[in-house]
């Protein structure tokens, strides 16, 4: 329907129509038009229009894995049969094209990424075929990820058998996208035990919809957000809105010579957020954004000497009284915090997207971003109430790709620092928080069965007036140690591992292969608490690799590591069960030491659905 027509259907409505009744016919006329629009515009397609567009929509696990001769075959054609294939109007919902639309060979590519993101489809294709009347058929093909999954999450370390997760959870609710689960999570100090529901196309709008609320060690917590990325590259707006509340732990590690291993401070948190962002200029080249946002954030630290507490031999269920010292030692990042802020976002893009086959997801393909992304959000802070603190808040993000035959590189940075103005309760003035990240991540894929995988990453945070601590040891740096190993505030280190997919030993149902790695790093104290230097330490490796469904991007890791250096108590032989973290595929499941110390409400990142809204909360 065209604008005169529009025109003409109001002026041609009852007289005694009031004004509300005539506002809901102009939508009701508006809603109809783009659609007629895309059929006028059809006519003049230059590479023609879709006519058509198919779907197959496969369950998890493939005919080769399902057939009476594959073993275990019985077991998963059960799988296959409660299984409820993702509808055809939930993928609809995902392309950024519909019939009658002009053929853009872009938007399928976008189109078949987004598919590609989503938590609940483990592969997807969209291909088109050219008819003999110009036209166009595409076909969409989607692989599903078993919805009903129960996740453990298992470590050893030297003798020490941990169960540090556990969930259920219907990711694919009847075939409609919505997740809803239950989950007890223990990671060191932190506990969530509660429930989640998230529905990424809410009301069938590709607004992702997620609430999930529980138990801390402390108390309780909830977490509220409604989030609308920009579709793919070719979208031009995003907005963000989230509102997290909490009372929970930080955990600091100490040198076990100590008498205890770790200390506890307690303390409330509230942030709240509202941004939205814009682009601008050419989807296929040089584009920049613009975005504003609101945000609040409270950390409070309201339990006096009683918030304060020591845990002996790992034991965060049954923390103890702290001494006085340990209060002392840790009050310079223990300071209360209120602050709205207004943020404004500049940035520019200059990126496209390509695959490759079985960089960290085995036998799947990867999307990788090829080319460059550089935002910049200044934050001024106002006091208001109660409030305490006038200041800015700087961010700077920046993400570079490149691809040279078998080689990809991918350089990430994420810098923050707030310039204090005036602090009523007499805190420090000037430069505080700063914190910065400098990751490199390469691969070379030199053969079809072999890809070798180098990591560089400095992190370091100075002058912080809020809880913050890096360590060496854990799963996202030296494997070989536990999480408490050489506390200090800077941190280098480097990874060289080997990936060695088997086709051969992969099953019709899960793919399968082996990695060897050493990792190095070393730290320095700076100025946080209980940090000291260390020297170069190192560890060595084995992992076994599992992908499931075979052809997807979940991908299950077993390690078996041994610590090369150093006198500590960490000697001996770790064994961890969890999914791929080192390199462009994130399952995290709890948020790095680096943001769980970052001021809220500054991160100017509106391109992807988080594929676990637990890991920052």
């Amino acid at each position: 329907m065209n604008d005169e027509k529009i025109l003409e259907a109001l002026e041609t409505s009852h007289p005694r129509r009031g004004t509300l009744q005539r506002l809901v016919l102009l939508i009701g006329l508006l809603a109809t038009a783009p659609s007629a629009a895309a059929a006028q515009a059809a006519q003049a397609c230059a590479a023609g229009a879709i006519s058509e567009i198919t779907f197959d929509r496969q369950k998890p696990f493939l005919p080769e894995a399902t057939s009476e001769e594959a073993s275990l075959g019985w077991l998963f054609r059960g799988m296959n049969s409660i299984h409820v294939p993702t509808k055809e109007q939930t993928i609809r919902w995902e392309l950024l094209f519909r019939e009658g639309d002009c053929f853009d060979a872009v938007l399928l590519q976008e189109s078949e990424r987004k598919l590609r993101s989503l938590p609940y489809i483990a592969e997807a294709q969209v291909r088109s075929d050219q008819l003999a009347d110009g036209s166009h058929r595409v076909g969409v093909t989607t692989l599903d990820g078993w919805a009903l999954t129960l996740a453990l999450v298992l470590e050893v370390q030297a003798g020490d058998f941990q169960i540090t997760g556990f969930s259920a959870t219907a990711k694919n609710l009847l075939g409609t996208g919505t997740a809803v689960g239950y989950f007890r999570s223990t990671f060191r100090e932190r506990q969530r035990i509660g429930g989640l529901v998230r529905q990424p196309n809410l009301f069938g709008t590709r607004i992702d919809g997620t609430f999930h609320a529980g138990s801390t060690r402390t108390e309780n917590y909830y977490s509220e957000s409604l989030f609308l990325p920009f579709t793919g590259e070719v979208g031009a707006n995003a907005f963000r809105q989230v509102a997290h509340g909490r009372d929970d732990y930080f955990a600091y590690s100490v040198e076990p010579s100590l008498g205890f291993t770790q200390a506890l401070v307690r303390y409330e948190a509230e942030e709240y957020e509202g941004t939205f962002e814009r682009r601008f200029g050419d989807q296929a080249g040089l584009r920049f954004l613009a975005g504003l946002g609101v945000s609040r954030e409270v950390v409070r630290f309201p339990f006096g000497a009683a918030g304060v507490q020591i845990v002996q031999d790992n034991d965060f269920g049954q923390p103890l009284p702290a001494p006085s010292e340990v209060a002392t030692e840790l009050s310079p990042q223990i300071r209360d915090h209120a602050t709205n802020r207004v943020n404004f976002t500049i940035g520019v893009r200059d990126l496209r997207f390509g695959t490759r086959l079985g960089l960290d997801a085995l036998a799947a393909v990867q999307d990788i971003q090829l080319g460059t992304d550089f935002t910049l959000t200044v934050a001024p802070g106002f006091p208001f109430g109660d409030d305490n603190v006038s200041d800015v808040l700087t961010r700077f993000k920046g993400r570079t790709g490149l691809a040279a035959g078998d080689l990809y590189l991918v350089v990430d940075g994420d810098f923050q620092a707030r310039h204090v103005f005036s602090d009523e309760d007499g805190g420090p003035l000037d430069w505080r928080d700063v914190l910065w990240e400098l990751t490199g991540i390469g691969y070379w894929s030199f053969s079809e069965t072999s890809t070798l995988l180098s990591r560089i990453q400095y992190t370091s945070g100075s002058k912080m007036d809020r809880p913050f601590q890096l360590t060496l040891g854990g799963r996202e740096a030296v494997r070989s140690y536990n999480d408490d190993a050489y506390p200090a505030a800077r941190r280098f280190l480097a990874t060289l591992e080997q990936r060695i997919p088997f086709p051969g030993l992969s099953t019709s149902f899960a793919d399968l292969g082996l990695a060897g790695f050493v990792d190095v790093g070393k730290m320095w104290a700076g100025d946080v608490p209980y940090g000291a230097d260390s020297d170069w330490e190192a560890g060595v490796g084995v992992g076994l690799r599992i992908g499931l469904p075979a052809g997807g991007q979940n991908v299950l890791r077993m390690d078996f590591s041994l610590p090369m250096t150093g006198q500590r108590e960490e000697k001996g032989v770790g064994f961890r069960l969890y999914t791929e973290l080192f390199g462009l595929l994130d399952r995290r499941a709890w948020p790095t030491q680096t943001e769980r110390s970052r001021w809220y409400g500054v991160d100017p990142d509106l391109t992807e659905r988080p594929v676990n809204p637990l890991a920052g909360n």
